[in-house]
């Protein structure tokens, strides 16, 4: 019974059927001896190595001697030859651990208390002992959140706020209501509300209209989440709406700016009605231009000056102003101080600043010109770039003085202080990551994780810890190349780093997409990102460019009969240290173009689709369509090789055995698949099935689903936890979109990471115990005869 140790590697795959009874064709015993109660799988090979039937897949079995039947057909259900054929018994005890996340600093991984949202928060506000920020678009996820400033790392969510065709973009608070702007989302109405605090109810204001944002269809009805019984400042096209929202905390007036128009709109805050406005030059794509003093009056940011105006709800006058200031982007008053005014400076400065009454600078927090060209992650060095042409950040201060910032592009909210910040974890009280479709880890140093263009330390060698999750240690946005900068040059979406790796000279390099190519990047020891290599477009039929673990560039080519995997070898490094790849492509494999086989058919699956090798020489093809392909989505060939070794993950309903979900069960579902991985002789892929019904409840959600295989074409198990079940607001595995996995060895453990769309808020870890522990048993013999697995 030969073992198979450390080398042995896991595949996705599926298996056909149970256990084979007797057949009508030519039935073959088969024997064996099972040492321990085991999950196994099965499946006949005829002598050139090819599998010709998965007898069964990860079926329980105890330990003792078993005798089954094989009905001597094919996975077609044909008669195989009669010849010599061998049959191969896989056994293992492997289980699937969800170990949590990464990049999250939330004082728990699962419940309620979650930090999590589809974008970085907008807007925070401070007052009677609680926090509140807004998130805006949040994909029917609650778009208000609080928190207990002292102890931040706990989410709270008590008010209705998960409406999908709003988005809370804006917060201002008093001691009794919470106001909140809604500045679009789905629909392109905008609009302010209101919350009572303690009944946690709207607030019903008297001159407020009922507004609906969409009807149940053929029905004058209103979804409940789009119903709202009482607003104020309607405006219905997207230019007009609001970019700044303060609320005098003693007094009555509510002011909302609407940079579109030029205009801060004044209300009563109980009633609704409007009192008035003020007209002057305000930013139309700005968020947080407003704030109020504890003795009522208005602070706006208006071009690089910050306007201060008394007498709100009467004569309205201007009475100072503070000019000198780079690129104004938030501002918040301090409550301990009516003449001071705290403005988060824009780039170049990035930099935080406190004005006292007489409009003198009193101090400042931050590095002046924040991250600037150095990707190293400190919290004296803020970010507030949104994208490449677009600064955003909010601010509040508490009664302490603390000062409350969103880090935008390093995803995190700071509590620092006027003294400076502090090195202490609390001045990191919030962090998660937005919905995010980029992820990756370093094989050649494990440690080095990716999201995006943020860089994790995480300890492979501990399980994760809620709150404590991997060290944010770099954002290479910080200096990044003009040749990169394009609409994904952010943290969020499809921006950042699609591969990787250490090589053998102890350098790091990426591929990072940018301006529709693919560009070889160097990740220096200190430093921007440096420009390596820009790659040439794929051509027709071409598939982009992978850089493979061991500093390979791999692409396919689909031409009219076949699908061919090339590589470049990567040959040494050039005197500058950077690497030489090959003039001439290697091919590994090219297999036939037959219908039902598992070549790439060109479906997106999120990142640029990959053909590993595994341990033992197999080139791994892999189909994530949910069209054009009713057969197998998961194949090999040998390396050389010219056809199909191994066919595997049959179409069909999800059954928890690998098979592979297509329209043709299920005409709900629009993606299917991502990307395949391998390990020794393990193969992965995933499954993230987005808008798929699930077959035994009706419900459609996300698949969440990861498929295990051997590199011999049998399956091992599949894991990962669907949307469709019943489930909490971050229950253990779940995740959306996670099409962007990641098979990573480090020292004795294996994992499986991937991206998340905001679940969980951050870089899901599974940790796959027991995968140096496959066992085989193996058995010849002819068909129709007893073959002994040994």
């Amino acid at each position: 019974m030969p073992r198979r140790g450390a080398g042995r590697a896991a595949l996705l795959a599926l298996c056909l059927g149970a256990p084979c009874g007797a057949g009508a064709v030519a039935d073959t015993l088969l024997a064996f001896t099972l040492p321990r109660a085991a999950t196994t799988s099965a499946g006949v090979y005829d002598r050139q190595g090819r599998l010709v039937r998965t007898l069964w897949r990860a079926e329980p079995m105890g330990a003792g001697p078993q005798q089954l039947r094989w009905d001597g057909r094919d996975d077609r259900g044909q008669p195989v030859a009669a010849q010599e054929h061998e049959v191969l018994l896989i056994h293992h005890r492997i289980g699937y651990v969800w170990e949590g996340v990464i990049g999250n600093r939330s004082a728990r991984y699962t419940g309620a208390g979650v930090h999590k949202a589809f974008q970085p928060p907008t807007s925070i506000a401070l007052a009677a002992g609680r926090g509140w920020y807004t998130v805006g678009y949040n994909e029917m996820q609650p778009g208000l959140h609080g928190f207990d400033p002292a102890a931040p790392g706990e989410a709270v969510r008590p008010l209705r706020s998960t409406d999908p065709f709003a988005a809370f973009t804006m917060v201002a608070v008093d001691d009794a209501r919470l106001y909140w702007s809604n500045g679009g989302g789905l629909s392109k109405t905008s609009f302010v509300g209101a919350f009572e605090l303690r009944s946690a109810q709207p607030l019903i204001f008297r001159a407020g209209q009922a507004l609906c944002l969409n009807r149940r269809p053929a029905s004058p009805r209103c979804y409940e989440d789009q119903d709202y019984p009482s607003v104020i400042d309607v405006e219905t096209a997207a230019p007009d709406a609001p970019t700044g929202l303060a609320v005098q905390r003693n007094g009555r007036v509510l002011a909302v700016a609407h940079g579109g128009r030029g205009q801060v709109r004044l209300f009563d805050k109980f009633g609704g009605a409007r009192i008035g406005e003020i007209a002057l030059t305000l930013a139309p794509r700005a968020l947080n231009q407003l704030a109020m003093t504890p003795g009522g009056d208005l602070w706006v940011v208006s071009g690089r000056s910050l306007l201060r105006y008394t007498d709100l709800d009467r004569t309205r006058r201007l009475v100072a102003r503070i000019d000198g200031l780079e690129r104004p982007l938030a501002i918040a008053a301090d409550p301990r101080d009516d003449g001071a005014l705290w403005v988060a400076d824009g780039a170049p400065s990035r930099q935080l600043k406190r004005y006292g009454g007489d409009g003198q600078l009193t101090a400042t927090l931050g590095a002046a010109g924040g991250h600037d060209g150095d990707p190293a992650v400190r919290t004296d060095k803020l970010c507030f770039a949104l994208r490449p042409d677009q600064e955003q950040t909010a601010l509040a201060v508490s009664e302490q003085g603390d000062v409350w910032v969103v880090d935008t592009c390093n995803n995190r909210v700071l509590r620092l202080r006027d003294a400076g910040p502090a090195a202490s974890d609390a001045d990191v009280p919030i962090a998660y990551l937005p919905a995010f479709y980029a992820a990756t880890a370093d094989h050649g140093d494990p440690r080095r994780v990716f999201a995006n263009f943020l860089e994790f330390d995480v300890d492979a060698a501990r399980p994760l810890e809620p709150g404590r999750s991997g060290v944010l240690v770099r954002n290479w946005l910080a200096g990044l190349p003009a040749a990169l900068a394009d609409e994904r040059a952010r943290n969020g979406g499809f921006g950042g780093f699609t591969s990787v790796e250490t090589l053998a000279n102890g350098r790091t390099y990426g591929i990072v997409a940018a301006r529709g190519r693919q560009v070889v990047v160097e990740l220096p020891a200190s430093g921007p990102l440096r420009v390596v290599r820009m790659l040439a477009t794929p051509a027709p039929g071409m598939t982009p460019r992978v850089l493979y673990e061991n500093g390979e560039l791999g692409h396919a080519l689909t031409g009219s009969a076949r699908q061919t995997v090339l590589r470049l070898p990567l040959r040494g490094f050039d005197a500058a240290g950077d690497p030489v790849w090959s003039d001439e492509p290697e091919a590994l494999a090219a297999v036939p173009l037959r219908p039902g086989t598992p070549y790439h058919r060109g479906a997106f699956s999120g990142m640029p689709p990959r053909f590993p090798l595994t341990g033992s020489g197999r080139v791994v093809f892999f189909d994530p369509a949910v069209q054009g392909n009713e057969g197998f989505h998961l194949g090999a060939a040998a390396r050389g090789g010219q056809d199909w070794l191994w066919l595997a993950s049959p179409s069909g309903a999800l059954d928890g055995k690998g098979s592979f979900q297509t329209k043709a069960v299920d005409g709900s579902v629009h993606y299917g698949g991502n990307a395949v991985w391998t390990a020794g002789r393990h193969i992965v892929y995933g499954y993230h099935g987005e808008f798929h019904r699930d077959l035994d409840n009706g419900r459609i959600g996300q698949a969440n689903q990861f498929m295990h295989f051997d590199d011999s074409g049998l399956f091992i198990g599949q894991f990962g936890r669907r949307t469709t079940r019943s489930s909490g607001p971050a229950d253990e595995g779940v995740a959306g979109n996670a099409f962007a996995p990641t098979l990573l060895r480090a020292g004795p453990r294996l994992y499986l990471l991937h991206n998340d769309e905001s679940a969980h808020g951050g870089l899901h870890r599974w940790r796959i115990d027991g995968w140096d522990d496959v066992q085989e048993l193996r058995g010849r013999g002819p068909v129709g005869g007893t073959i002994v697995l040994r």
